[in-house]
């Protein structure tokens, strides 16, 4: 593997701050909840693999979907063969058989733009969803993206990674583009660019496409609170279950 793509995957993991294990604990709350016990699980837009990892540890059968091999190379390192993974874009989506949990973390839905190509997604991901099963996900709100994204630049330094974040607002959709510099030794740098667009859906949006497949909302909290969702809220988390 070359310098260049461990570089890629350090910016990666560096730019996403998560807590991967907290996260899945709470996601797994909901399961235990709605007294749902996963077995075979779909991680779908799964990225370089660390929610999957955690899954992986609880003891499920996992299956690790993303669109893109670079992350998915990343992944297999990481995981060790101890799951299925896929390149498979979501609205594309084709598994062998039927999973019982679908988990969708990070904003991933997000960088669906085209709310066609959103629909195809959710409507895949409930097709091979079994009857009773729970899809958990999250999603940036459109109040993150028009007050807190905006047009807005952000500029940000961790570790030996300096960043530069510049946005674009157009509707409720944001273009965003990162220059990443990481110091590779004394005064010397790699410059690594990535640019992408994410779609902030209404939540009525997102209703009409639940019900279309079938999926009722059992409940829907902030990403960040163990709280409602309010009016500024900017990521929050939807629990679903399909019809029997």
């Amino acid at each position: 593997m070359s310098d260049s793509y461990n570089d890629f995957s350090y910016v990666y993991d560096s730019l996403i701050d998560v807590d991967y294990k907290a996260l899945c604990d709470r996601l797994l709350a909901f399961c235990e909840k709605y007294s749902h016990r996963p077995k075979l699980v779909l991680d779908a837009a799964c990225g370089t693999g660390n929610f999957t990892k955690e899954l992986v540890n609880k003891g499920f059968d996992v299956i690790g979907v993303d669109a893109s091999e670079e992350m998915l190379s990343i992944a297999k390192e990481k995981l060790q063969n101890n799951c299925t993974l896929i390149c498979q874009p979501l609205e594309e989506l084709d598994l062998y058989g039927t999973i019982d949990t679908v988990f969708c973390t990070l904003d991933s839905l997000n960088h669906i733009t085209d709310f066609e190509n959103f629909k195809k997604a959710v409507g895949k991901m409930a097709l091979f969803l079994e009857p009773g099963g729970l899809m958990i996900f999250d999603v940036n709100t459109v109040y993150k993206h028009k007050e807190i994204l905006g047009n807005n630049t952000f500029v940000e330094e961790k570790d030996n990674i300096y960043m530069v974040w510049q946005n674009s607002l157009e509707d409720n959709t944001v273009n965003i583009n990162i220059d990443f510099f990481v110091n590779k030794g004394e005064e010397n740098y790699l410059r690594l660019c990535e640019n992408f667009d994410e779609r902030a859906y209404t939540a009525e949006e997102i209703k009409q496409v639940l019900d279309e497949f079938g999926l009722e909302i059992l409940e829907i909290k902030d990403f960040f609170e163990e709280a409602e969702p309010n009016e500024f809220s900017e990521k929050i988390i939807y629990i679903v279950k399909k019809g029997d």
